[in-house]
């Protein structure tokens, strides 16, 4: 069996999201990109027995290449992000409370308000600008993949939050940071205050330094 660590950091961040309730039941999916092989979690299968050996994987072509179990039914999602954005390693389908409720407003995106927000995910949350049934796997890897561009999350309409990043630990980060800037949304538009975001030229510049410079700088 390959990628016997890679699965079981896959299993622990699944025991983690759910322990801090970002997944419910078995609603939430994680994957890891290593190469050509896209490892994901099985559909239907609860997080606390689950074994490496349930570890599915799948080529770039979404052909199952290793694996007894069928990969979760939300595949195409994870998919189609690796496809466009070679930047991007590990992937977080989760469920939460705040996203979700945001998920259900007419508007298009969460507003870059917090510096983790622009260091972080890379400026606003964009929503996807409709709502795509259950059954509609590709459709839904699609407008997914088209409204998270470069960023770092996406809102999927209706339905829960898609959080990225370079490793496993920067796609946990991204959740809890998406989670986290959707809750200040909603309390600063129950304020009834007008919102002042981060201005396009410092997202830009703070995107930037935590890419390349953050960590290393002399202080």
């Amino acid at each position: 069996m390959r990628y016997v660590a890679e699965k079981q950091r896959i299993i622990d961040a699944c025991l983690h999201l759910k322990k801090i309730e970002y997944f419910l039941g078995t609603w939430g999916n994680v994957s890891m990109r290593i190469g050509d092989d896209i490892l994901l979690t099985p559909s239907k299968v609860n997080y606390e027995t689950m074994q490496p050996e349930d570890i599915v994987i799948i080529d770039m072509d979404g052909n199952l290449i290793e694996g007894n179990r069928a990969p979760t039914s939300e595949k195409e999602v994870h998919r189609q992000i690796y496809l466009k954005r070679t930047d991007v390693h590990a992937i977080i389908h989760a469920h939460t409370t705040f996203a979700m409720a945001v998920s259900t407003l007419d508007m298009d995106n969460v507003p870059c308000l917090v510096e983790e927000m622009s260091q972080l995910l890379g400026g606003s949350i964009p929503l996807t600008k409709e709502y795509v049934p259950a059954q509609q796997h590709t459709a839904l890897g699609e407008i997914t993949a088209a409204t998270i561009g470069d960023r770092n999350a996406v809102i999927l309409r209706n339905h829960g939050s898609v959080t990225c990043g370079r490793d496993m630990t920067e796609a946990i980060l991204s959740a809890q940071v998406t989670e986290k800037a959707c809750k200040l949304y909603l309390f600063a538009h129950k304020a009834g205050h007008a919102f002042r975001g981060i201005p396009e030229p410092f997202i830009a510049s703070e995107r930037y330094r935590y890419l390349y410079s953050y960590g290393h700088e002399n202080q």
